[in-house]
Order: C-alpha cells, then sequence, then structure tokens
C-alpha cells in the first residue's frame, strides 16, 4: 500500500471536521491537441474539487477537440484560445506564456497547470483544492508527485460521450511513491500563487532571471506540507526521497491508458519535446506500471456534470463527431500489422526495414 492510501490518519480526520477557508479564483491552464475524447471528463472532475476558471489552449486538432472546446466557450465552460504552431514551437510553453500575459490569469488566487491525461486526486478533507491548500498551511506553493496509472493490460478504448466508461473509473492501479519504479516516478505538477513567481513553467513556476534567489523568499511545500527544499528556487521537476508523498493528495497520470488509446496518443505526438517520434513502445513500457491498486480518486459527480453538459444539442453532436473521427483514426493505424498484433497481444515487434 503507498503512502496515503490509508485515509483516516489524525490529521486528515482534524481537517475533514471544518469546512476549509475558501482559498478565492483557482485556474486551471492546459494545452491540448486531439483530446476529444477525454475531455469532458477531466474538466467535469476538475471543476468537482473546486476549479473556479479553465484556461485552455488547443493546436492543430484534427478531432474536433477545437471545436468542443469552442462550444464550451460558447456555454461559459471554459475559455479557449487556438494556439497555432510554426516550425520548431513548442505549443506547452507558448501556452503557458500567453496565460502568463493574460490579467484574468494573473489576477488569480491560484493557478494549476496539469495536461489532460492528469488529474489532482485530493486525499484530505473534503477533496477540494481549499481543503489541500488549507492542510497544507497555506503557502505559496504546493508540488504534487504523480502516481502514474498503467493499462492493466486493457486493449479497447471507451470513448462513446454517452456511454463510455470513465478513465478514472478504468486504469485503477499505477506507480510507488517510496520505491520508484522509474526515473520518472517522482515528478510532480504545481498548484501555485503566480503573483509570487515570474512565468509559468511544464511542471513548476518560475523566477525570472533578473530576480534574486534568497532562501525563504516563497513558501513551497510538498503533498504533506513540508518544505520541498530551498533547491527548487532555482530548478527541478521532480522529488527525491525527502520530499516525495501523497499524504495530502497525488496527480494520477493516466499517460497511455489502454492500447488502443495510447496508439491514438503516438498519432498525437508530444507538446513538450522537438523529438517528434518520442511516444515509442519505450514510452510505454516506462507508464505501464500497475504495481500499486489505487480506488481514491472521487468520481461520484464526474458522470452527472457530463450529462448536463451534453444536454446541449451542439456539444452532444460534436462530441459523438469526435468519437467517431477516433475510431477512423484508430482502425486506419490498426492496417499496420506491428500495431495490430500490439492491440491484440501487448507485444510489439519492431517495423521491418523496408530493404
Amino acid at each position: 500500500q503507498g503512502r496515503g492510501e490509508t485515509k483516516n490518519n489524525s490529521q486528515e480526520s482534524d481537517h475533514q471536521m471544518t469546512t476549509p477557508p475558501n482559498a478565492g479564483r483557482k485556474v486551471l491552464v492546459s494545452t491540448m491537441k486531439n483530446e476529444g475524447p477525454y475531455v469532458l471528463e477531466w474538466l467535469a472532475y476538475h471543476k468537482s474539487i473546486g476549479i473556479t476558471d479553465f484556461c485552455i489552449f488547443s493546436n492543430d486538432c484534427t478531432d474536433g477537440t477545437n471545436l468542443i472546446l469552442n462550444r464550451l466557450d460558447q456555454m461559459g465552460v471554459v475559455k479557449h484560445f487556438d494556439n497555432p504552431q510554426g516550425p520548431r514551437m513548442d505549443p506547452q510553453r507558448s501556452a503557458y506564456s500567453r496565460a502568463n500575459r493574460t490579467d484574468w490569469v494573473r489576477a488569480a488566487d491560484w493557478v494549476l497547470i496539469v495536461d489532460a491525461d492528469e488529474f489532482l486526486n485530493i486525499h484530505v478533507g473534503d477533496r477540494s483544492i481549499d481543503a489541500l491548500i488549507d492542510a497544507c498551511g497555506n503557502p505559496d506553493a504546493i508540488s504534487i508527485n504523480w502516481r502514474l496509472m498503467g493499462s492493466q493490460g486493457q486493449s479497447k478504448m471507451s470513448n462513446d460521450p454517452f456511454k463510455g466508461d470513465l478513465v478514472t473509473e478504468r486504469f485503477t492501479r499505477g506507480s510507488s511513491f517510496e520505491d520508484p519504479e522509474n526515473g520518472l516516478v517522482w515528478g510532480f505538477k504545481t498548484l501555485f500563487r503566480p503573483g509570487k513567481f515570474g512565468f509559468f513553467g511544464v511542471h513548476r513556476p518560475k523566477f525570472k532571471k533578473d530576480v534574486e534567489l534568497v532562501p525563504g523568499m516563497v513558501t513551497w511545500t510538498n503533498a504533506a506540507g513540508a518544505p520541498m527544499g530551498d533547491q527548487y528556487l532555482q530548478k527541478g521537476w521532480r522529488g527525491n526521497k525527502e520530499n516525495v508523498s501523497n499524504k495530502f493528495a497525488q496527480v494520477n497520470h493516466y499517460a497511455i491508458k489502454s492500447r488502443e488509446d495510447f496508439l491514438l496518443k503516438r498519432l498525437r505526438g508530444t507538446a513538450n519535446s522537438k523529438n517528434k517520434g518520442r511516444i515509442d513502445m519505450d514510452y510505454w513500457a516506462k507508464y505501464d506500471i500497475n504495481t500499486h491498486e489505487d480506488t481514491t480518486i472521487p468520481t461520484d459527480q464526474i458522470r452527472g456534470q457530463i450529462d448536463e453538459w451534453l444536454a446541449d444539442p451542439d456539444l452532444a453532436a460534436l462530441a459523438r463527431a469526435c468519437a467517431d473521427c477516433s475510431q477512423r483514426a484508430l482502425d486506419y493505424q490498426l492496417q499496420v500489422p506491428e500495431f495490430r498484433t500490439f492491440i491484440d497481444t501487448g507485444h510489439f515487434e519492431p517495423m521491418k526495414d523496408d530493404s
């Protein structure tokens, strides 16, 4: 059992006794490409834990994700911005730079930057972001470690917007916190006060180059409310054995999902690397970790919220079209014998050279 899976330690019980103070306006910033089958669940979940505003960028979508986000923008659910990319541009960093220059984002009390396959899973109090901030002592930044969630041997995607199974309920086994299976496992994402930092990074906020870094200049904790360490003022996106914890929260990272979902992800490519072939079968092996059972993420409010949004006929039509497009893209991929074998058996043999 990983730390944080036992739910009733004394500190947590104390925090459950009272409603946590309102920590103010909490903005989630993210960038997406071809995330249509998953975006409604991800939005509904983060709304349920207290995100008040969504600042979403999208680039180069071919499955209708941008159209879904446009409709959600019209419905007042998100604010969506097109984020077109030129040669050698980085979608994540260009999006976060734009968010950092957006007044209503900068003016937020808190910003959380997570991808569409990452879910902030809070273990303390009423499971809200307010409860996490309160439990950690109301700091300036909270870095929250990943739990990489594996495929559990599942081969099929489930992308029907009305009847599909939730990602958060399908995949319930993941990595360890105490005994990392590989160097990625201790990665983290950060919830932070934007006014205390210069700009937004993928994993954590950063200071501008002309700012003198002084120990203690901000209060920066891990997900147990303990200091991260002054070395993170300068750099770092992974925890270490002194600060890794999921006592009050973790980020469930569903990087691969099923084998079919993974093939779609492979087509989409990577948002933060110039190595466009980075998402390969080695990537699958690194993320397909199923060593620890974890059903702690609260999913009870997700489906009702999705159904409420899908009552809008335009959104429903776009969601159906996206599911159909995703299936067609997958069917095309499965004409490649190596991919068909991967889906059917879980084994991948590298493609043979044409010569």
